[in-house]
């Protein structure tokens, strides 16, 4: 059981727990607050609740490494029954290819970037409650797919709202499937790049792990597919990410009008992308490319994060 408490001038408050009135309540916020899922995912499918299942996961989204998700809620304490019914769907999405397509080219704000592999999908599932029964999380080791659960609760004080979000991953299962496992390493880039780019883009990986440590900013950084993000907690506040087959960006999660505004003799801003809420710069020297002057779009995105 989580208490939460909030100190104001010395004075201790307790702050109540804030359900949500209903799963279409909860499936709203969480679709109004994407973020919350670690703002690598866009949502590109809501289902409109009519009283029954139309066969089709609560919400489907795309995530910066291609993959579609597989998002099913319970807005009460989910028992074991939410495993088998978000496998049916992950299991319906990857035979399906062509029916997530549809669904993709409807989405009238889909992020621009992305482009999924229509023929191969890869498949992420996120299970998001207030709370899971032990056994869900053992479930969820044996499926074939990676899987997420998000434990989301609303507490509220006077006008105030607190959102408490935890991550719980089945890290130690053993994920035997059809595809080969890739492990994402500077040799990979390499592969899939060229040696000049990844090391163009190394080095700047490289520079903001420095310049995270001198602000004693708890940032660790994992390299994906198509980008090499820095993390607080599951939320990626900014990252080096790959564009064409030998370009690369810097991408941080700040407002459009901080990054339009933003000046410099080395960067230029290349535009907004308001799917992930996240600004583009890209080096107009690659090869000599300092992040020195993009201190105040880093310090922007970790004050936000």
């Amino acid at each position: 059981m989580v208490n939460l408490y909030w100190k104001n001038n010395n004075k201790i408050t307790d702050v109540e727990e804030k359900p949500f009135i209903n799963e279409a309540d909860f499936e709203k916020f969480i679709f109004d607050n994407q973020n919350i899922l670690g703002g690598d995912i866009s949502i590109i499918h809501r289902q409109i609740r009519s009283g029954t299942k139309d066969g089709i996961p609560d919400m489907i989204g795309i995530d910066t490494d291609n993959r579609i998700c597989i998002i099913e809620l319970k807005n009460v304490e989910a028992n074991e029954d939410i495993v088998p019914q978000a496998l049916q769907y992950a299991i319906w999405a990857e035979t399906n290819p062509d029916s997530i397509k549809s669904l993709w080219l409807e989405c009238k704000n889909k992020p621009e970037d992305l482009k999924p592999d229509w023929d191969n999908l890869d498949i992420r599932i996120l299970l998001v409650a207030p709370n899971f029964k032990q056994n869900v999380l053992k479930m969820s080791k044996k499926i074939n797919y990676p899987v997420e659960l998000y434990k989301v609760r609303r507490y509220g004080i006077s006008d105030n709202e607190f959102i408490s979000v935890e991550v719980l991953e089945a890290e130690d299962k053993k994920i035997v499937t059809t595809k080969a496992k890739e492990d994402w390493t500077w040799d990979f880039y390499e592969k899939e790049h060229d040696k000049k780019s990844m090391l163009q883009f190394k080095n700047v990986v490289e520079q903001i792990e420095d310049y995270c440590k001198r602000q004693n900013w708890n940032l660790p950084y994992n390299l994906n597919k198509y980008y090499t993000g820095f993390k607080s907690g599951t939320r990626v506040v900014f990252c080096v990410a790959w564009g064409a087959a030998y370009t690369w960006n810097v991408k941080f999660k700040i407002n459009d009008k901080d990054a339009s505004a933003f000046k410099s003799a080395n960067w230029e801003f290349q535009r907004y992308d308001y799917s992930f809420k996240e600004a583009l710069f890209k080096a107009k020297n690659p090869e000599k490319a300092d992040i020195s002057e993009l201190d105040p779009l880093f310090k922007k995105a970790y004050e936000g994060k």
